[in-house]
């Protein structure tokens, strides 16, 4: 419809100019000229148009300014405007290209361009520091003296990389390494550490490993009496025998999945579910409802500072203290003196477990609040430890801002304490 519009427009225009040369050629010259005349004039005519049209249609150019005109200006205004805004499109790319360059220095990844002999060409201060090197445009540094282990000049050299390399460094961190064309000189390597990542899958794994273990033993004797009752029915000891041990190895599973829930539920708690709560009284709430303390070997003294209010979560809290003051009982020895004390100090309130008992070795002192860990197998396993205790104490620990220490030494005795701030503190549950 357009189209038929301006077709129209222009052979009326041809047909008026036409019409305007032949009066002009009756009085004075031939039709030639004047036609020629007239379609310069109406040429001209569309030209000033067009330009003044461009100039409204263009916010980006003001009106104020007199431009200096170019030479294909000069031929078409519309060349010009098209050649005017793929100028400025070039400029605001550039600058986003300049942009992203000083950007790309902020990305986690490390970044590094090199060619194909190894020289590199570029690479961001995250690459710097993760291979620990220093690069400069003045002095060529080659990717095989930065990234030196020899999986990497294999993985390299190879054709096809289907996959990412995986090293582990000489400091023990993993790093994953992509490698891609660039262009058709070089290549684009992506480097993140993804140490944090490779230690989270070995503790599942370690952790599905315990757990299997845990269930197992358990499982193995109740089936193993279970088989034997199912052959000895008229033989009243062994079936005594048999219950007892069943229900010692079914206490022992609900002991392990019930600290398994408590452990879950700590890890998915948050501050915001904290209040004032009496931390004096709590401790002696334990002390006096605990039949495992009244039935002790051991001498056990409590020293508790009265009247001690904090802001925590009371259950996380009476799981920590009671898994301290179990702890000691259970494994500081017979003839062990227990001393269980809270106080405030400088630092906040103190909470203190000591014993003057058997003591732990150094070596273990480091992986004592991991999961499932035992300094002795066999003793933990007379003593119903799940080796889930102070994993709870920990995380319960952390909740409140707060960490475990813990000394010890072979036959002097251990020391279990925590601190919590003096910001977390208050003066009465109100």
């Amino acid at each position: 419809m357009k189209l038929n519009i301006s077709l129209k427009h222009f052979i009326l225009e041809l047909l008026l100019s036409a019409g305007i040369a032949f009066l002009f050629s009756l009085f004075a010259k031939e039709f030639t000229f004047w036609f020629s005349s007239i379609l310069i004039l109406l040429l001209v005519w569309h030209h000033y148009n067009e330009f003044s049209l461009l100039q409204i249609i263009n916010p980006n150019r003001p009106l104020e300014k007199v431009k200096k005109v170019s030479g294909i200006e000069h031929i078409s205004q519309t060349a010009a405007y098209y050649q005017a805004r793929s100028r400025r499109e070039k400029i605001k790319t550039l600058r986003l290209l300049s942009k992203l360059n000083r950007n790309i220095q902020y990305l986690p990844d490390a970044i590094i361009i090199c060619e194909h002999n190894g020289d590199i060409s570029w690479c961001n201060n995250v690459a710097q520091d993760m291979f620990d090197f220093f690069w400069d445009k003045k002095s060529p540094k080659s990717i095989f003296n930065v990234i030196f282990y020899p999986e990497f000049k294999h993985y390299f050299r190879q054709p096809n990389r289907n996959r990412p390399l995986v090293l582990l460094t000489h400091n023990q961190r993993y790093i994953e390494l992509n490698l891609n064309s660039y262009d058709s000189e070089s290549y684009l390597i992506i480097a993140r550490d993804v140490t944090s990542f490779i230690r989270l899958l070995h503790t599942r794994q370690t952790f599905l490993a315990n757990m299997n273990h845990e269930l197992r033993t358990p499982l193995t004797v109740l089936q193993g009496y279970l088989e034997m009752l199912e052959g000895e029915l008229d033989n009243p000891a062994l079936q005594k025998k048999a219950i007892e041990a069943m229900k010692e190895q079914s206490q022992r599973m609900n002991n392990l999945l019930q600290q398994l829930s408590i452990l879950a539920k700590i890890e998915g708690s948050n501050n915001t579910e904290h209040q004032a709560i009496d931390l004096s009284q709590l401790i002696l709430t334990i002390r006096k409802n605990t039949d495992i303390l009244h039935d002790s070997p051991q001498q056990i003294e409590f020293n508790i500072e009265p009247d001690i209010f904090v802001i925590g979560d009371e259950g996380q809290l009476q799981s920590a203290v009671s898994n301290l003051i179990y702890n000691a009982v259970h494994h500081a020895g017979n003839d062990a003196t227990i001393k269980i004390s809270l106080e405030k100090t400088a630092q906040g309130i103190r909470f203190c477990v000591e014993d003057n008992g058997i003591g732990i070795e150094a070596q273990h002192l480091a992986h004592l609040t991991e999961r499932f860990y035992r300094v002795d197998e066999s003793r933990s396993h007379k003593t119903g430890g799940s080796g889930l205790g102070l994993a709870i104490v920990k995380h319960a620990l952390e909740q409140h801002h707060s960490y475990l220490e813990i000394q010890s030494e072979v036959g002097k005795g251990s020391q279990f304490a925590f601190v919590i701030k003096d910001e977390f503190i208050t003066e009465s549950l109100k």
